[in-house]
C-alpha cells in the first residue's frame, strides 16, 4: 500500500476521480481535495452534494438538492451555481460542452462549464434507469422501458433511438463502441454514431457493471458472478472466469490485467490474453467501488485508489500480492490417503 486517508468526517457520496486527485464529499459540508499520488489533502472548500460528484479535470461538480455547483480544480474556489428547478437525481455526466445534469423530474440539464449558464434542457420520456454518459458528440441515455438515447451533445435534441429487451442498467461509451448493460441479461455493443447493433453476449446474470476496453476485448462482470471477455469486434467469447463474490461496480483495466474488487475486502487481477489469475491484494474494509487508475507521474507509478467501507481512502502500487502456488510435495515421508470407516444406519 502506498498510502492510506481515514476520512474524518466519513464521505456522503463515493469520489470523484481526476488525473490528479480523488474529491470526496464530506458529512460535514466540505469537498476535500487529496492528491492521490501522496495522499496529501490539496484543499478543502465549503460545498455539500446529494448526489456523486464528478470532474473534467479542470471542474468538479455537484449539486446540494436542486442547486447545482461547480468548483475549480486546482484551486478549490467555486466557480459558479445555477438553479436547476428540481433536485439532482444522479452524478452528472461530463460532457466536452458542459455538465449534464438529471433531475428528479425527469429533465436533462447541460450547464456550460464556463459560466454555469443553461445550453438546453431535455425532458425525457420515461425514467432514467442508468447513468448518464457522454462522448463528445453525444449524451447516451438508458430508460427503464429498454430505450436508449443519444441526444446531440450541441443542442439536447434526439439523434437516435435504440429499444433494447431489457431496462438499460450501464452505459460505457468507448470510441467506436457504446457498450450497453441490460436486465435481459445482454451485454450490447453499438454503433455510436447512429444506435446500429454490433452485436450482443448473453450472459447468466444482469450486466450492472460499466464495461473496459482494449484494442481486442471488452471485459465486463455481470451479477451471476463471472468476469468474461468477448472480442471487441465480434463478441465472440474470449474467456470467463468465475468470481468469489459479487462485483463491485465495473473491471478497471490496467495494462496486461484487469482489476476486479469484489464484495470481500480484496482485489482481483486477472491476465488479460487468458483470464488467468495472477494477484490479489487485501482491503481494509469492503471497497466501495471498482479501482481507479491513476496515471503514473515523474514522482509517482501507477496506482489503484480507492474508498473502502469506514472511510478509508487508499492508493495500492506495487504491493499487490502475488499468487500463493501451491507445493508439488511435502519433505518427509509419504503417508498413505486416510480412508474414513463406513458408518451403518
Amino acid at each position: 500500500m502506498i498510502w492510506q486517508v481515514v476520512l474524518d468526517p466519513p464521505p456522503a457520496q463515493l469520489p470523484a476521480f481526476d488525473n490528479r486527485s480523488a474529491y470526496l464529499v464530506l458529512r460535514d459540508g466540505h469537498v476535500r481535495a487529496i492528491d492521490h499520488a501522496t495522499g496529501a489533502t490539496r484543499w478543502t472548500s465549503p460545498a455539500s452534494s446529494t448526489v456523486r460528484p464528478a470532474s473534467s479535470g479542470r471542474h468538479l461538480v455537484g449539486a446540494d438538492g436542486g442547486m447545482a455547483w461547480a468548483i475549480d480544480a486546482e484551486s478549490g474556489r467555486e466557480a459558479w451555481r445555477r438553479d436547476l428547478g428540481s433536485g439532482a437525481a444522479a452524478v452528472p455526466a461530463i460532457s466536452p460542452a458542459g455538465a449534464v445534469f438529471l433531475t428528479g423530474q425527469g429533465d436533462l440539464v447541460l450547464l456550460a462549464w464556463a459560466d454555469g449558464r443553461e445550453v438546453w434542457r431535455a425532458r425525457m420520456p420515461a425514467t432514467v434507469s442508468a447513468p448518464v454518459v457522454a462522448s463528445p458528440d453525444h449524451v447516451f441515455v438508458g430508460l427503464d422501458d429498454g430505450r436508449l438515447l443519444a441526444l446531440r451533445s450541441s443542442d439536447g435534441a434526439t439523434a437516435w433511438t435504440k429499444t433494447l429487451r431489457g431496462r438499460v442498467l450501464e452505459l460505457t461509451p468507448i470510441n467506436d463502441r457504446l457498450f450497453a448493460g441490460a436486465a435481459d441479461n445482454f451485454l450490447y455493443a453499438l454503433k455510436p454514431k447512429d444506435g446500429d447493433l454490433a452485436w450482443r453476449w448473453r450472459t447468466g446474470g444482469d450486466v450492472a457493471g460499466h464495461a473496459v476496453a482494449d484494442d481486442r476485448r471488452v471485459y465486463f462482470t455481470s451479477l451471476d458472478a463471472m468476469l468474461r471477455a468477448v472480442d471487441r469486434r465480434h463478441g465472440d467469447l474470449r474467456w470467463q472466469r468465475p468470481l468469489t463474490t459479487r462485483a463491485v461496480g465495473g473491471p478497471t483495466l490496467a495494462g496486461t490485467q484487469v482489476i476486479v474488487a469484489g464484495v470481500s475486502p480484496e482485489l482481483r487481477a486477472f491476465r488479460v490474453s487468458d483470464g488467468g489469475m495472477t494477484a490479489t491484494a487485501p482491503l481494509p474494509g469492503r471497497p466501495m467501488h471498482g479501482p481507479f487508475l491513476a496515471p503514473e507521474s515523474a514522482s509517482a507509478p501507477l496506482r489503484l485508489v480507492l474508498l473502502t467501507a469506514g472511510g478509508r481512502l487508499l492508493a495500492i502500487g506495487q504491493t499487490v500480492e502475488p499468487m500463493l502456488v501451491p507445493l508439488d510435495g511435502l519433505p518427509g515421508k509419504k503417508l498413505p490417503p486416510e480412508v474414513l470407516p463406513v458408518i451403518k444406519r
